[in-house]
């Protein structure tokens, strides 16, 4: 399956709050994964090396091209059944994070283009034992449960997820700004991710305000908007740090809207996601971003909202 073409028309829009998945099985189950990590997806027949004393979830390495890849059987990380079937099994190459990872599913479907307003977040009866569903999409009378790829990787090897270096307290004179005035907004639907810049920011000193979607996020900001209590948007909130792929409403979109509304369009956004390709960052761009970075970058997050709090 090849996924140039899809993904050329979803790079032409910015803050439609669509967003193109590839559905995959995993036994029964149906999943699905943003095809913008989607690098390409190949036959399970090519051979596989095995790895020493690896994760028990790595299937092995692949070498694709001359560049060796590590592969995850999803199916056993899952705790579930995969019946290999090397004409039917399929593994899906996916970069984020500034990872090339592999995933091995039992098969692959089709692409679909969908509104984020179709991706709901599970609530607890319905999430994966190991809280890896960010969100549920409704496809006809199919369901499938799109997945937290960095949240597994992460699992597998900390060291390829978030790792937030010792932040050095300052005082307000020494860098211009006092953080303990300022109200950071954090829009982020993993609960591993939101954590983690959470923590960071408040070590920092800023105050947080949480949103676990862009729908959330737009609610605090329209709030301050329409409230008598604030005579600007900075007297609520100073800037806003929003993830891209968000159930209900996505991060550009949000962005969007932020930046549309005369009332907010002061407002600083930056886009912190997994997936900042130079594509991503042209969309960012596009609706008004005042900044991007790539999750595996929280090093540099303080530094960029000091220098864009308002």
């Amino acid at each position: 399956m090849t996924t140039d073409s899809n993904k050329q028309a979803i790079l032409l829009e910015s803050g439609t709050n669509e967003l193109e998945i590839v559905e995959f099985a995993i036994a029964d189950a149906l999943y699905a994964i943003n095809i913008a990590k989607v690098r390409e997806i190949i036959k399970a027949d090519i051979d596989l090396v095995s790895v020493p004393d690896a994760h028990n979830s790595i299937e092995g390495a692949i070498n694709l091209r001359g560049k060796i890849i590590p592969v995850i059987n999803l199916a056993k990380h899952l705790n579930e059944e995969l019946k290999f079937e090397k004409k039917i099994n399929r593994i899906i190459i996916a970069e984020f994070n500034k990872l090339t990872v592999g995933f091995l599913v039992s098969s692959v479907a089709k692409i679909h283009r969908l509104s984020w307003r179709q991706v709901e977040q599970p609530s607890d009866m319905l999430q994966t034992e190991g809280g890896y569903a960010v969100g549920i999409i409704k496809i006809n009378e199919k369901v499938l449960f799109l997945l937290d790829f960095e949240k597994i990787t992460a699992n597998i090897n900390p060291n390829a997820g978030i790792v937030a270096p010792k932040i050095a307290r300052f005082e307000p004179a020494e860098i211009g700004i006092d953080r303990s005035t300022k109200v950071v907004l954090v829009a982020e639907d993993s609960e591993f991710t939101r954590g983690m810049i959470i923590d960071y920011l408040t070590e920092a000193g800023y105050k947080i305000l949480v949103a676990h979607n862009g729908e959330e996020a737009w609610s605090h900001i329209e709030a301050a908007i329409n409230s008598s209590s604030f005579a600007r948007i900075s007297d609520y909130i100073n800037l806003v740090i929003t993830d891209i792929e968000m159930p209900q409403v996505d991060g550009l979109h949000l962005i969007k809207r932020i930046k549309d509304e005369k009332k907010s369009r002061s407002l600083p956004c930056i886009a912190f996601s997994s997936m900042i390709t130079p594509e991503l960052t042209f969309k960012c761009k596009q609706v008004g971003a005042d900044g991007e970075i790539a999750k595996p970058d929280i090093g540099i997050l303080i530094d960029l909202v000091d220098s864009k709090v308002s």
